[in-house]
């Protein structure tokens, strides 16, 4: 079992990449996509996403979602690559986004926390 743990989320508490990410999406997770093997994926993908972790590397999780052509329609998926010298893969994960990835991340968060301040602002203004 990998053990992850997201900025802002559980606590900061380790927990399971496949409960964690189940909990976050709503959606099931089904497994990981090699990063070498994307060509054959690149039907399949609907879009990719990240998501802030702090251990075992600081970063942004690589997530791609599954359409609903491949046989598990709407589910989410980790991308992986192969360990230097070994036969091992470890997650992608991204020390830092660039370009359109950063401004579509920061848009998405600042409307997520927009959104947070709006709903806290109803709960204050019935009392």
């Amino acid at each position: 079992m990998r053990l992850l743990i997201f900025k802002d989320k559980f606590s900061k508490k380790k927990i399971g990449i496949k409960r964690g990410l189940e909990m976050i999406y709503n959606l099931e997770f089904t497994g990981f996509v090699q990063i070498e093997r994307m060509w054959w994926w690149r039907n399949y993908i609907e879009y990719t996403t990240y998501v802030e972790i702090e251990w075992p590397q600081k970063g942004y999780l690589s997530l791609v979602r599954l359409n609903d052509t491949h046989k598990h329609p709407n589910t989410i998926r980790v991308l992986t690559r192969q360990q230097a010298n070994s036969d091992k893969r470890e997650l992608l994960v991204l020390n830092k986004l660039y370009g359109k990835e950063e401004e579509i991340y920061e848009r998405k968060r600042l409307l997520k926390q927009n959104w947070v301040d709006v709903k806290e602002q109803k709960k204050t203004f019935r009392v």
